[in-house]
Order: C-alpha cells, then structure tokens, then sequence
C-alpha cells in the first residue's frame, strides 16, 4: 500500500508540473503579459475557474472531484453525500468569488457602487463557466503552438503596453508602418483559431469583464522571420533571437509618444498624455513650439515626485530623454531655418543648401 501511494504521489506531482505549465501558456496566450499590479488577480481568477471544474465533477462523481482537488485518494469511510454538499456549495460560491475579484481589475475610482457590483459578482457566473472552457480548449492547443514556436527555433520577447478597445486597430495600424519604413514588411492577419475560438468562447460569456485585458479580435502582424502579436495590456515578439531583438528596440523607441500607453498605472499614463501633447507641439507642423523648456522643466518635476515602481518609472524615464532629444532636434531645425531666413533676405540671390 505504502508503494501505491508513493507512486501516486509521483504521478500527481509530475501531473501538476505539467498542469502548471500548460495553463501558464495557455493564460499567456489567452491574456498576454499582464501588468504586475494586476497578475495576482489574474491568478486567482483562473485558479478559482480551475476548482469550478474539478468541482462540478465532483458533483456527478464525488470521490474523481476531490481526487482531481487534492490528488490524494478519498478513505472509504468518508461518506460521498457529504463531498456531494460540499461540492454543491463550492459550486455556488466559488463564481461569486471569481465575480468579487473581478472588480479588483480595475482601478478603485472605475469600479461600480452598489446594484453595479451586485451585478458584476452575478458576471462571475457565466464569466467562470467562459473561463473555466477557455482554459480546457487553451491547455490543449497551447502546447501545440508551443511547439509549432520551437520547432522554428523562435525565441519570445514581451513589450508591455497599454491599448484601449477604441485604439487597438490605429495601433496596430501604427506598428505595421514602423516596421515597414524599416524595411520589414508584414502581412496583417488574425489570430490562429486557436487562440480566436477559445477567446471568442470567454468574450461571449464574459461580457466586458475583461475587455481591458483580452483584444475581441486579436490580430498579429506576420513576417518570414518574426510575428508580433497584439494584446491589450501586451505586445508579444515571436522570431529569430538576432532579428526580435531589434524589432524590439524599434518598436520600445517607436511607441513612445504614440496611442498605447507603455505605463500601467493612471499616474504613469497621465505623465505619458502630457509627455505626448508636448511632443506634439514639437512637429514640423505645429504653430506653438513656445514654452518648451517650460513643459520639459514641469515633466522633471512630475516625474521626481511620481510614486510608481522602479520598473515604471524606468520606462517613463526613458520617454523623457526621448522627448528632450527631439525638442533639441526641433530648436535646431528651427534655429536653422531661422537662419536660412535671414539669409535670403540680406542675399537673396544665393542659393543656400542645408545639410541634411
């Protein structure tokens, strides 16, 4: 008997390894990277649609429901109409949990009051039954296109950003002329069905319970040698090593300034609106370059006293230089036109070239 038990308890552990693993993929796949602040609630969310699994199956069958829970075997005495009850509760209580934590996805001035969070713990219900069949279809076809990533010998790199609904498709838009006036051509292309079935299953029973956090229609944009794959709260870099990894600093360069957010909390993406309307003003077509040095000074000051975590502050840093370098090629552009100016007015029959 002791031999039995140790054997089973070697199978469940490798059994949990590779559930483990195949669940982060699939949460990976079907979420993106989500923001630190916000994982843990994440986790809890899809390990609470996890135990409405195995506790629905413990309804039907009591003792397969508590195994598939503790992978410990049920003693005989144990009478299964209780593990029956038990379950039942579980059932009930278990989605409403999932809907309460829901909540915390949001930030504490955006989350409903009253009837409003009556109703998005009831959401919990359908959205832990979408969760819970999302995760099942995922941990199957994640391994898969793990695989499919690994046989090419591509390596996976994040980029974490910030899209809202209303701009996925400008972003998007965004990123393809990027990487084209680079000299890398893509091809626009949506998702696998793997991934668009699945997502599809968890947005209908959803609602907009997580539509900060999973694109409707996720899209990816397809080379020979690289894919990139656009989350709400996640840009994902599939490719060779040598080639993602100057897509990457492309595009960290690139989406500065732009309509995703490379901040995640509401104080990093106000830094980021003003660092933006600034650059703006910087533009060959912009009729109001004045105050720049005032702006710069105030986005100084802004960013000293700004309480986020190092990472954050990291990113909104690097913005900062980004903007300071432009508004010091745009004095000089202006400087230089300026003197151009002057010049053709005091000898206007010589042609001036400016260097480029």
């Amino acid at each position: 008997m002791a031999i039995v038990q140790a054997l089973l308890a070697a199978i469940a552990r490798s059994a949990g390894r590779i559930m483990n693993t195949a669940v982060g993929w699939a949460t990976a796949m079907i979420f993106g990277k989500v923001p630190e602040k916000r994982q843990i609630y994440v986790t809890i969310m899809t390990f609470g649609s996890i135990v409405w699994i195995a506790v629905v199956i413990g309804i039907a069958f009591p003792r397969i429901g508590t195994f598939l829970l503790s992978f410990v075997p049920v003693p005989k005495w144990v009478d299964a109409r209780w593990i029956r009850i038990a379950m039942l509760i579980a059932a009930v209580v278990v989605p409403a949990l999932v809907g309460a934590v829901s909540l915390l996805l949001k930030d504490p001035e955006d989350r409903p009051w009253g009837t409003g969070k009556m109703r998005a713990v009831l959401r919990g219900y359908p959205f832990t039954l979408g969760l819970a069949i999302t995760l099942l279809m995922m941990c199957v076809f994640a391994p898969i296109m793990k695989l499919r990533t690994l046989s090419r010998r591509w390596t996976t790199q994040h980029i974490p950003v910030i899209v809202e609904s209303k701009d996925y498709e400008p972003v998007l838009d965004h990123l393809q002329q990027v990487l084209s006036d680079r000299g890398w051509r893509t091809e626009r292309r949506r998702a696998s069905w793997m991934v668009r079935v699945p997502t599809r299953v968890l947005t209908l029973l959803g609602g907009r319970t997580l539509d900060d956090y999973v694109a409707r229609e996720l899209a990816t944009l397809e080379s020979e040698r690289f894919e990139l794959i656009l989350h709400p709260s996640d840009l994902v870099v599939n490719g060779v090593e040598r080639d993602i990894i100057h897509v990457r600093a492309l595009l960290a360069e690139q989406l500065a300034f732009g309509r995703a957010h490379l901040a995640w909390t509401k104080e990093g993406q106000a830094l980021e609106d003003a660092m933006r309307r600034l650059h703006a003003r910087l533009q060959p077509s912009s009729s109001s370059p004045d105050g720049l040095d005032r702006g710069l000074d105030d986005i100084d000051a802004r960013l000293r006293d700004l309480d986020v975590a190092y990472d954050e502050w990291d990113v909104l840093f690097r913005e900062k230089l980004l903007l300071q370098l432009a508004a010091r090629d745009a004095r000089r552009s202006r400087h230089e036109e300026r003197a151009e100016t002057r010049a053709r007015r005091w000898f206007p029959s010589i042609r001036l070239l400016r260097s480029s």
